[in-house]
């Protein structure tokens, strides 16, 4: 996942939808990301568990494209 890019995660427990940007994706620590009111949080995966990051867990259900400006 790039910096910048919107992305939809979904909590694995509640099955809560939450849309963030991401700040950085880290495969150890998960997606550092900033969410609706400007926070920076960690959002970690199922994976995480074995590094010994508690939960919620969350899992990447969509990537937002960025919309493109057209060249005249």
């Amino acid at each position: 996942m790039r910096r910048g890019q919107k992305i939809i995660l979904q909590d694995e427990d509640t099955s809560k939808k939450i849309t963030v940007t991401v700040i950085m994706h880290d495969t150890m620590q998960g997606f550092l990301a900033e969410n609706r009111e400007g926070e920076f949080i960690w959002y970690r995966e199922k994976s995480n568990a074995e590094h010994g990051w508690p939960g919620p867990y969350y899992k990447c259900i969509k990537r937002i494209a960025k919309k493109r400006k057209n060249k005249k």
